[in-house]
């Protein structure tokens, strides 16, 4: 469970992150999407790099690989 390995903060951020990177885009609501950009989000963390703008740049990572196996620009 994510409670155990994290602090509340961390949590919140990475909440936060997910929400960004999920909010603008047509699949944000998709749970494919939503699993692989928290799955980054959550590896990012896990490596202490916890701050909000590193998790979003997890996540946006998450989203150009999503991106390149679709074959899309």
């Amino acid at each position: 469970m994510i409670s155990e390995h994290f602090d509340t903060r961390t949590r919140i951020n990475m909440k936060l992150a997910l929400d960004r990177v999920c909010r603008h885009r047509p699949a944000g609501e998709d749970r494919g999407f939503r699993k692989l950009v928290a799955e980054n989000i959550i590896r990012c963390a896990l490596t202490g790099r916890t701050g909000i703008g590193q998790l979003v740049d997890a996540g946006e990572r998450a989203k150009i690989k999503a991106r390149a196996e679709r074959g899309r620009p």
